[in-house]
């Protein structure tokens, strides 16, 4: 039986901000996530990006962690680079990994890969990972083609958030 917890990743203010919608659709399916999480007793761990400049960005009041809830903070775009977060998933038996947040062609893509490397399963609930445009592609398109040519077979295990949240974690495998 897997152990999993779910990684919410660089959901912070200045980063959501940047969405055409301001972060609503993003932050209202991650915040359905995190209730599911909650209540399956999934750990959640935050993972906010420290961008050196002796501020860091806070996690959007959106999905704001529980003063109980992990808060990891990152240098680079992979939430284990010189970070606590590998040794924490081997003292938890954390074999699984949930992986949303911001953004999907850099922080969520090294993420993803990272974790994979290492040796979890990783499972991708679809629009739970958001980007913006950029000059060659739009955010869907971004989004779109790592769900389904990046990610999906190779590195995680791409599912729809409705599959996920009807369903207890203890019985949802690939």
């Amino acid at each position: 039986m897997e152990k999993t917890a779910c990684l919410i990743v660089d959901v912070q203010q200045s980063v959501v901000a940047a969405l055409p919608d301001g972060g609503e659709e993003l932050t209202e399916k991650l915040s359905r996530l995190i209730t599911w999480c909650r209540q399956q007793m999934v750990p959640l761990v935050y993972i906010r990006h420290d961008d050196g400049e002796d501020r860091i960005s806070e996690i959007d009041s959106r999905i704001k962690p529980k003063e109980s809830e992990i808060v990891i903070d990152k240098s680079y775009p992979s939430a284990f680079l010189e970070t606590d977060l590998e040794s924490w998933c081997s003292e938890q038996g954390i074999t699984q990994l949930i992986v949303a947040g911001m953004m999907t062609e850099f922080c969520i893509d090294a993420t993803i890969k990272s974790a994979f490397e290492r040796g979890y399963q990783v499972l991708v609930p679809q629009g739970c990972c958001a980007t913006v445009d950029n000059e060659y592609l739009t955010a869907q398109q971004t989004e779109e083609f790592f769900e389904k040519r990046i990610w999906q077979g190779r590195y995680a295990q791409i599912f729809s958030l409705e599959s996920l949240l009807s369903q207890p974690v203890k019985t949802y495998q690939s």
